[in-house]
C-alpha cells in the first residue's frame, strides 16, 4: 500500500480540486489530525511550485512553521541539505497569517491578503484555513466562500466538530470526515449526493496518510535494530531511556549542544547554532502555555530547542514526570509534552506521583499501558527519576522487544 506522497496524490485525484467559492472541508473533533491533513495538502501544492496562504486561527506563525517542518520530515523523509533546501523553497512560496491573538474576521483577512498582493506581490494559488470551531464555521463559512469566489482562489478549511458539518456556513465542495478506526483515522467523503469510506487513513502515531488496509493489518515484527530512540542523554529519565534502548539493541540519538553536560554520550549529536535555531520557540508562548516565566536567553532556550529536535523526529513520545492539575507536566520537560500535543503525536507520560502511565487523548489524560509500536520514538523526562519511573521505562522496552511487536 502506498503512503505519504503517493497516498495524498491518490486522495487529491479522487476528490478533485475544490472550485473557488466552494471550499473543501476537513471535519473532525479536536486532536484527530485535521491540521496534519491540511498541511499535507499545502505541502503538495508548495512542492509543486504553487503559492499557499496559510491562515491559522489558533497557532502562532512559528508553530505553523513547525507543523510544516514535522510533516516534511515524516512524509518526504528529507534530512540534511535536502531538507534545508525544501524548507527554503517552502518559505518562498508560503505566507502565514495568524489570528491566535484576535478573532477571525473575513473582511480583515481580505484586507491583509490585498496588502500582501500589493506590497509583496504575493497572490496565493491555494488558501488553507486551520482550524475553525463549529460555531465559527457557521458564522464565517459563507463569507470565506464568497472571498474565495471573489479572489478566484480555491480553499481548504478545517472545522472542529463531531459528526456532521454544522449548518449556516454555506455549502462546501465536499467534506472529508476523520473518523476513529482501529489504529488510525479513517476518511469518509461526504458529497452532496452520497457518502463514501475512502481507502486511505491517517496513521494514529505519525499522522502520515497511507492505505487504510495497511493501517488495519498487523505488519512486520518490530526489529530493535530498525528502531531509533531520540533523546538528550541528560541524567535521570533520558539516560535511563538510553540504557534501556542499548540493552535491547535500538539505535540511540542524543541531541546536545556545546557546553551542555550529558550523563549518556552514546549516540551524541552536537547541534550547531544554526541547527538549534531551526528548533527555536517563542518563550513568551512557552510561558503562557506552561504558566511559567523563562529567561529569554541562555541555557533554557537551548534546552527547549533541543527538545524540539527530539520530538519532531519521533512518532511516539514517552515522558517521565508529574502531571499537574492544569494538565501540563512539571519542569522544562513539560515543553516536550506541549510539542507532542501540538503536533498530535502519540503521547504517554509516566506520572511518578501516581505511579502510572497516562495517554493524552486529545482532550484529557487517560490511564493505560503504552506499547512501543513505531520505528522512531522519543524518550525524555525528569532528572529526578525514582525507582518507579526507572521500572516503568524498563518494562516499556521489555514489552516491545522481548515479545513480537507491530510496526506503525
Amino acid at each position: 500500500m502506498s503512503t505519504g506522497v503517493d497516498a495524498l496524490q491518490q486522495l487529491l485525484d479522487r476528490v478533485g480540486p475544490p472550485p473557488a467559492g466552494a471550499p473543501a472541508v476537513v471535519l473532525g473533533p479536536e486532536g484527530v489530525g485535521k491540521t496534519a491533513l491540511l498541511v499535507h495538502v499545502a505541502l503538495e501544492a508548495l512542492l509543486s511550485e504553487r503559492r499557499v496562504l496559510h491562515v491559522s486561527v489558533q497557532d502562532s506563525v512559528d508553530h505553523v512553521r513547525a507543523h510544516y517542518d514535522a510533516l516534511l520530515r515524516a512524509v518526504h523523509r528529507l534530512e540534511g541539505a535536502a531538507h534545508a533546501q525544501a524548507l527554503v523553497a517552502i518559505e518562498r512560496r508560503r505566507l502565514v497569517l495568524s489570528y491566535a491573538e484576535r478573532e477571525l474576521d473575513v473582511d480583515h483577512l481580505g484586507e491583509q491578503a490585498a496588502m500582501l498582493a500589493d506590497v509583496a506581490q504575493f497572490r496565493p494559488d491555494l488558501v488553507v484555513v486551520d482550524t475553525l470551531h463549529g460555531d465559527t464555521w457557521s458564522a464565517v463559512g459563507a463569507a470565506l466562500a464568497r472571498w474565495s469566489r471573489d479572489t478566484d482562489v480555491p480553499m481548504w478549511v478545517g472545522v472542529s466538530a463531531e459528526g456532521t458539518l454544522p449548518h449556516g456556513g454555506g455549502t462546501p465542495a465536499f467534506v472529508l470526515r476523520l473518523v476513529a478506526a482501529e489504529v488510525g483515522m479513517a476518511l469518509h467523503l461526504d458529497m452532496p449526493d452520497r457518502t463514501e469510506v475512502l481507502p486511505w487513513a491517517l496513521d494514529a502515531a505519525s499522522l502520515v496518510l497511507g492505505g487504510a488496509q495497511a493501517l488495519e493489518e498487523p505488519e512486520a515484527r518490530l526489529e530493535p535494530a530498525r528502531c531509533t530512540l531520540y533523546s538528550g542523554g541528560a541524567a535521570g529519565a533520558e539516560a535511563c531511556f538510553g540504557e534501556a534502548a542499548a540493552r535491547h539493541g535500538l539505535r540511540e540519538v542524543h541531541y546536545t549542544f556545546e557546553g551542555h553536560r550529558q550523563a549518556r554520550e552514546v549516540g551524541a549529536v552536537v547541534l550547531s547554532p544554526r541547527e538549534l535555531e531551526a528548533g527555536d520557540v517563542s518563550l513568551v508562548y512557552v510561558s503562557r502555555r506552561l504558566h511559567r516565566t523563562y529567561n529569554q536567553h541562555g541555557l533554557i532556550r537551548k534546552v527547549l530547542q533541543t527538545l524540539w529536535h527530539m520530538v519532531s523526529r519521533a512518532q511516539q513520545v514517552f515522558v517521565v514526570g508529574v502531571i499537574q492539575e492544569d494538565g501540563t507536566v512539571v519542569g522544562g520537560t513539560g515543553w516536550s509534552v506541549e510539542l507532542a500535543r501540538m503536533w498530535s503525536k502519540e503521547l504517554w507520560v509516566f506520572d511518578q506521583d501516581r505511579r502510572g502511565w497516562y495517554r493524552w487523548s486529545g482532550i484529557t489524560w487517560v490511564s493505560g499501558q503504552p506499547s512501543i509500536s513505531s520505528l522512531q520514538i522519543c524518550g525524555t523526562g525528569t532528572r529526578y527519576l525514582d525507582d518507579h519511573g526507572r521500572t516503568a521505562i524498563d518494562e516499556l522496552f521489555a514489552r516491545a522487544f522481548s515479545e513480537p511487536g507491530r510496526i506503525r
